[in-house]
């Protein structure tokens, strides 16, 4: 009985043509082959599973090839299939992780000097080269700067910034992309009509989504699942692969919007029972929150994830419970429960935490919210109010409950009649409001009508204030924008302070002041008495 070959061993791309969604790179190197125009050396980057080291094998296949095609290697001379096989001399692979020092690269400096045994070019591919040394990377900068016609190198690495400068320099870099979930689904799809399993569109994008963009790490979680049933759903994925599942993941996320911290901590308990790995359902939390939270501040962009349609109306239905701030606020401590997790020992525990935070932190957030919604609706109102009848909405303001401020503007007090003749006009003060009103617009019209002055022995900036309403919602905050604004146009810092002066219509009572504008417009009036 053969022994079984993994899935991305056996469906390892052998052509250019092959390699999933790298055609910016695959195009380049064939052109080079076929106008006999290829470098000496090639550093390819990128994350894993992305076709690095694959496409290595395959330009080395084509440049020794005795019969390419259009680039290709012909996959069929005994130079190919040698090469498939492992068997050729010429090809020389490298693990720069195992193979790291400076005694190991004079060695393969010493075996470069020899010609080709069989092949016209001698090709090393060093892998993961960012793990040589420092010495080693000295030892292989003249190898690679003047190397034998006959000799080529391919460095690959997944972290490109701990390969040195003078390194970069001398090699034709080419950045692998992550493969997009919509390219790999269909290749699992092609995959699985070649064997003898079945894979559902749903399993084949939770497997892509799950593998991050790796085609590597996709088909070994294929593996997995094929292990498990010859009918792939995403149930199967699931349970083969160990995670909790979106409708989880949901459940959670409904739990935290709606401050319920006891469901989320059901939620947790049930997958903790089920042995789901804690690290990686935080993982699909965070990436269910990033989902809304470009759903919420792009929702026709393309940087817009592939969701599944069902997932898509789930994610709105949160968007609409959770504010933009509660989002970014929630990504943000699950990302950082993430990395807690990696050195925890109770990583349930560290969850749990997390979730319980932030369901009272949203509860905070929303009753500030709510508390600010009706600030501002009493804001409207009275402004409403103010412009069609020129009094203030003394039920709007009476409707909305009186809030503590922590630290209110201070009144001068006058007693009597002003003496105006103590205080300096300020005749900018328009502008000043107009300055105050790209800040804070509500508050600054009820200012309209003021007038201002400057006490220059106390350095005060007095306003003269004809609304009641003003003086409930003037605050601290307030005041140190409207002394911004005036320290803007006046070029000098004063201490604001004010003083509510009642006009004659204040007061009287709102009813009656309606009642006198009544008649005053002949408009007839009845006025009834009730028991």
């Amino acid at each position: 009985m053969a022994a079984y070959e993994a899935l991305y061993r056996k469906w390892r791309p052998q052509s250019f043509d092959d390699i999933v969604a790298q055609p910016h790179i695959t195009r380049t190197l064939k052109n080079q082959i076929l106008r006999g125009k290829t470098a000496h050396a090639y550093l390819f980057t990128g994350s894993r599973g992305t076709g690095k080291t694959t496409c290595a094998r395959i330009f080395a296949k084509a440049v020794n090839c005795l019969h390419p095609v259009d680039g290709n290697p012909c996959l069929e001379c005994e130079i190919c299939r040698d090469a498939d096989a492992g068997a050729l001399t010429d090809l020389i692979e490298i693990d720069g992780a195992s193979n790291n020092g400076v005694d190991e690269v004079r060695g393969l400096r010493d075996n470069a000097a020899f010609l080709p045994v069989r092949c016209q070019y001698k090709v090393y591919i060093i892998d993961e080269v960012h793990m040589m040394s420092a010495g080693a990377f000295n030892a292989l900068l003249k190898m690679i700067e003047e190397p034998p016609a006959y000799v080529k190198f391919i460095f690959a690495t997944t972290e490109i910034h701990k390969v040195p400068a003078t390194i970069l320099s001398r090699c034709q870099r080419f950045d692998f992309r992550r493969i997009l979930p919509a390219d790999i689904a269909g290749r699992i799809q092609y995959i699985a009509s070649h064997e003898d399993f079945t894979v559902t569109d749903a399993a084949a994008h939770r497997i892509a989504v799950l593998s991050d963009g790796g085609m590597r790490d996709a088909l070994s979680l294929l593996d997995q699942c094929a292990a498990v049933s010859d009918e792939i759903g995403t149930e199967t994925v699931e349970e083969a692969v160990g995670v909790a599942g979106t409708e989880s993941v949901f459940e959670v996320l409904r739990a935290v919007a709606a401050h319920d911290a006891a469901a989320a901590l059901e939620r947790i308990d049930l997958l903790y029972r089920q042995s789901k790995d804690m690290t990686r359902f935080a993982d699909e939390i965070s990436a269910q929150l990033r989902c809304i939270m470009l759903l919420k501040t792009a929702p026709d962009s393309a940087a817009l994830p592939d969701i599944m349609p069902g997932d898509l109306e789930a994610l709105r239905a949160l968007s609409g419970q959770m504010t933009l701030g509660a989002v970014l606020e929630a990504l943000s401590a699950v990302r950082a429960c993430c990395d807690r997790m990696t050195r925890a020992g109770n990583r349930r525990m560290e969850l749990e935490m997390t979730l319980i935070r932030l369901c009272s932190d949203l509860r905070t957030q929303q009753g500030d919210v709510s508390a600010l919604t009706e600030r501002i609706s009493a804001l409207e109102a009275a402004l409403e109010a103010l412009r069609q009848n020129g009094i203030p909405a003394q039920s709007a303001a009476a409707a909305r409950p009186q809030r503590q401020h922590s630290a209110p503007a201070q009144n001068l007090q006058v007693q009597g009649k002003t003496d105006t003749a103590q205080y300096t006009p300020v005749r900018d003060w328009q502008s000043v409001l107009e300055h105050f009103h790209e800040v804070n617009p509500s508050v600054s019209g009820l200012l309209q009508g003021s007038e201002a002055y400057v006490i220059e022995d106390k350095n005060i900036l007095l306003m003269i204030v004809r609304s009641r309403l003003f003086k409930e919602l003037f605050t601290a905050k307030d005041a140190a924008t409207l002394g911004a604004a005036a320290q803007k146009v006046l070029g000098k810092k004063f201490a604001i302070r004010y003083k509510c002066v009642e006009s004659e219509e204040e007061k009287t009572a709102p009813a009656d002041v309606l009642l006198s504008r009544a008649r005053t417009q002949g408009i007839e009036v009845t006025e009834q008495n009730h028991p």
